[in-house]
């Protein structure tokens, strides 16, 4: 028997520029390096001043070729321009949640039940259900059918009451 439980979790999806020099890439997101042991910026990017001086990249952020796309539109994010390259990384923001299947209902709180965890039901049930909401929404269409011939007759009566109106009007204009 199948389990009856789904599991759901809530990503986020970052996306950073590929093929630039790790530090150059921080100063573009914004991230701002410690530049209080370098005499210019040309240190920090170079790795010889005594700044943050991580020159490869760390096994957790390594680039995975599989995970480079070019992007079809402007992502979110700084240096995430369109048609450029970039590296797309899954976080994981939210709880993760094992969910039990409990109902199936076609339509939203509307139709009928299409299974139901607690409660079983015979297949004679199941086709007097069905019978039943075919029936439920014939007379809907029935009733939106006399409805709109009820309508289509008020606003004809309306009409022509209108037109009576107009046309004694226009014959006392004439006579004056």
């Amino acid at each position: 028997e199948e389990e009856e439980v789904v599991e759901v979790r809530h990503y986020g999806i970052k996306a950073s520029p590929v093929g630039i020099d790790r530090k150059v890439r921080r100063l573009i997101q914004a991230n701002a390096p410690n530049l209080s042991r370098c005499k210019d910026i040309s240190e920090y990017i170079l790795g010889k001043g005594g700044g943050d001086s991580t020159g490869a990249l760390s096994d957790s952020e390594a680039e995975d070729e599989t995970s480079h796309v070019v992007l079809p539109q402007r992502y979110h994010g700084r240096g995430n321009a369109k048609h450029q390259k970039a590296a797309l990384k899954l976080i994981e923001l939210g709880p993760r949640m094992c969910l039990k299947l409990v109902k199936i209902e076609r339509g939203l709180a509307s139709g009928d039940v299409k299974y139901h965890a607690f409660h079983k039901k015979t297949p004679e049930e199941v086709n007097a259900q069905r019978v039943k909401f075919e029936q439920a929404a014939q007379l809907k269409r029935q009733r939106r059918e006399d409805q709109e011939t009820n309508v289509a007759k008020k606003k004809e009566k309306l009409a022509s009451k209108k037109r009576a109106e107009v046309e004694p009007a226009e014959n006392n204009t004439e006579f004056s």
